[in-house]
């Protein structure tokens, strides 16, 4: 990851920026409500229940609507104080026990093979160039997941990063097509289960892919 991005959002600045982020104004806010609406539709198809994690959490803004699905979710960071945010933010959650915390590494989870029937991983890979380090992250979820992983990226495929490569626009956000996606995580283990979710593609690169947890190799 972008040595900047890793800074700014383990310091407590910048992890209460993004805390707000979403809020920030009503097109935030809409494109927050849009992409949770994708998120459910993933959700369904990986039939997810049970015990979940949700990694990397930030600020903790997915928990609520895994919850809608799930009797526990597990919520990790790398920064602390992204933890700290995410802590506060779903105080209620916590106090009820439906909710814990944990800093950890995306590919070094503190858990044991299958603690989870479902494991989320949003808005992580894109920032990842290295093949290498997404593969680290695919091995990790498949390990710690039974059923299914659901992983976001962002797709080379849409309208818009086909105008962006036209346009000659410099991305900050590292691209892959599915089926790039789909062969780096099958040596894992992992069989991706229908098309990606998009949230749209003339506007956003964000995709959702749901992946079925298999024998790697099988």
């Amino acid at each position: 990851m972008d040595p900047k991005l890793l800074e700014r959002y383990h310091s407590q600045a910048g992890a209460a920026a993004y805390r707000g982020k979403y809020r920030r104004s009503w097109i935030r806010r809409l494109s927050h409500r849009r992409e949770m609406q994708i998120v459910r539709r993933a959700l369904r198809r990986a039939g997810t229940r049970g015990v979940v994690l949700d990694c990397p959490c930030g600020a903790g803004r997915l928990a609520p609507v895994l919850l809608e699905r799930a009797e526990h979710v597990r919520c990790v960071d790398v920064s602390e104080a992204m933890v700290e945010q995410a802590r506060d933010a779903l105080a209620p959650f916590v106090e009820r026990g439906d909710v814990a915390l944990h800093v950890a590494s995306a590919d070094a989870l503190p858990f044991d093979d299958g603690d989870f029937d479902t494991a989320v991983c949003h808005r992580l890979i894109h920032h990842m160039a290295d093949p290498e380090d997404r593969a680290r992250v695919f091995a990790e979820m498949a390990r710690v997941a039974r059923r299914a992983i659901v992983i976001s990226f962002s797709d080379d495929t849409t309208r818009k990063a086909r105008s962006q490569r036209r346009r000659g626009v410099k991305r900050n956000r590292h691209t892959l097509t599915p089926q790039a996606l789909h062969a780096e995580a099958a040596p894992h283990g992992l069989v991706p289960k229908g098309d990606p979710v998009r949230l749209n593609g003339m506007t956003s690169l964000v995709a959702i892919q749901v992946f079925d947890v298999v024998e790697p190799g099988a």
